[in-house]
């Protein structure tokens, strides 16, 4: 019998990665590890605790979660796949609990940031920060904490037996969170996909960063993100992460073979099959 993937998520069951790799490994029988931090996510991957791991890279309100790119070249990690998902926040409570109830709403700083309007029209809740969407959630089930709600998802309202109270209580309609697959390794003769992360660092002189962008241009490759990192102990210099894509793989595999020429560095993060948005 096939045994079930095991996938390191950050968070609590129900949690918006949870629903990632519920997304991503649809039909797959699954064995999620809910890990604290992005670290010990990682961590579990690298040491072979897990088939896969999930982070979040990129949110459509706050931009990318440049941290995690730093883990995923720490722990040598290779990226696989890419999963966007619509993020709808709930306001949930124990059942027989209406919204006057509650004093206190606690869920993860990004999740309050995101339901801000709704907060500001209900000024007397208490906001708490806490580490974990679903975590919130199933601390109040498991405490049986009356007068406090937790901001989560359908699935965290599901899995703790809590009522909801408020649905798609976000700020934005229009809001998705994107996700890294990785794994320890990536077999190059299987590689099929038409999407790339890469790092690369430059020196700093005039031109340096354009004349890797006019080889992409060269190569038609289609330029998707940027993002730049101040290198530690070494003034002005930066790292760039950069995702890319393209119609004929040769055209990328040019692009890296030039582009190593003109860099100090280059480490491709993975290659992989570009995910359409969810909105």
């Amino acid at each position: 019998m096939k045994k079930p993937l095991r996938i390191a998520i950050q968070g609590e069951k129900g949690s918006f990665h949870d629903l990632a790799a519920r997304k991503y490994f649809s039909g797959d029988e699954l064995h999620i590890l809910a890990c604290k931090t992005f670290r010990r996510v990682c961590q579990d991957v690298a040491d072979s605790s897990a088939d896969f791991g999930i982070i979040a890279i990129e949110n459509s309100l706050v931009g990318s979660i440049l941290p995690n790119y730093a883990l995923l070249q720490g722990f040598n990690l290779t990226i696989i796949g890419e999963q966007y998902l619509n993020i709808e926040h709930h306001l949930m409570a124990l059942p027989g609990e209406s919204l006057k109830d509650i004093k206190t709403v606690r869920s993860h700083p990004m999740a309050l940031m995101q339901c801000s309007k709704f907060l500001e029209k209900h000024p007397y809740l208490q906001q708490i920060e806490w580490d974990d969407t679903a975590g919130s959630a199933l601390q109040i089930s498991q405490r049986q904490e009356s007068g406090v709600a937790a901001i989560a998802s359908q699935l965290a309202a599901d899995l703790s037996g809590l009522t909801i109270l408020a649905c798609n209580i976000e700020d934005l309609k229009m809001n998705y969170t994107r996700f890294f697959i990785f794994s320890r390794q990536q077999e190059t003769e299987n590689i099929r996909g038409d999407k790339a992360s890469i790092s690369f660092r430059i020196g700093h002189y005039v031109g340096s960063l354009a004349a890797v962008l006019d080889i992409f241009r060269h190569n038609h490759l289609n330029l998707t993100l940027i993002q730049s990192v101040p290198i530690l102990g070494c003034p002005d210099e930066y790292r760039f992460h950069v995702d890319v894509e393209w119609q004929d793989y040769a055209d990328f595999t040019r692009a890296m073979i030039r582009t190593k020429k003109n860099t100090q560095e280059l480490h491709v993060l993975g290659i992989y099959a570009k995910s359409k948005k969810a909105l």
